[in-house]
């Protein structure tokens, strides 16, 4: 039997070869969007923490996006969502439920609604480094499959 923490990073890889194949396809700068905040956002976490990374990804994506991380456990879902938005708001609203649904994935978090998230998890060290765990691994399988 598998831990959480394994059957999440499977869920990742997962996810990443789907993106990496449907938006490359379909939608390239969605997915160079999604690699930037990759890229960027562990540094936000590490300077202003995990709720900040969430709120940032909400207002500079879209809310009902970023909270479909709640709802979901698959990025074909995720895909359906952001289909309709702009390159860099598909790009902070992925980055947001991914991370979101990682996180409820993994038992790190039980909330149903985005505004929970952010109330619970507000100075709350360990789930900043268990949300920074995963922004690695995010920002890593990133890099490895979305191309430049």
């Amino acid at each position: 039997m598998s831990s959480p923490r394994s059957e999440v990073l499977g869920m990742l890889v997962d996810c990443f070869e789907l993106l990496s194949r449907e938006l490359h396809e379909k939608d390239r700068g969605k997915a160079k969007a999604l690699r930037t905040r990759a890229r960027e956002m562990p540094a936000e976490l590490i300077s202003k923490g995990f709720s900040y990374v969430l709120v940032l990804c909400a207002s500079r994506g879209k809310l009902n996006a970023v909270e479909s991380g709640l709802k979901y456990d698959s990025c074909q879902k995720l895909l359906e969502v952001i289909k309709d938005l702009s390159d860099e708001k598909a790009g902070y609203s992925l980055y947001g439920a991914i991370l979101l649904m990682s996180l409820k994935k993994i038992g790190a978090i039980n909330e149903t609604r985005f505004s929970e998230v952010i109330k619970n998890s507000l100075d709350n060290p360990i789930l900043d480094s268990t949300a920074y765990s995963l922004m690695d691994w995010i920002k890593r399988l990133a890099e490895a499959y979305i191309e430049e």
